[in-house]
């Protein structure tokens, strides 16, 4: 698999390790507010993808 093969710099693992860390506090917020273990997952997709896209888009400015 070619995402095995990369090399990453310490940068983009912390950047990396903080994005799990951001999902993870999302998806365990998502499962407070609802009884499905798959809507918990929706909503934190949605949240996460959400924070993603502001951020490309601030960056665009």
């Amino acid at each position: 698999m070619f995402i095995e093969k990369m090399s990453y710099t310490p940068g983009m693992i912390d950047g990396l390790h903080q994005m799990v860390m951001i999902y993870s506090v999302l998806l365990d917020s998502a499962r407070n507010e609802t009884k499905s273990e798959v809507e918990a997952y929706k909503m934190a997709d949605h949240v996460f993808t959400s924070i993603l896209s502001s951020g490309e888009n601030s960056k665009d400015k």
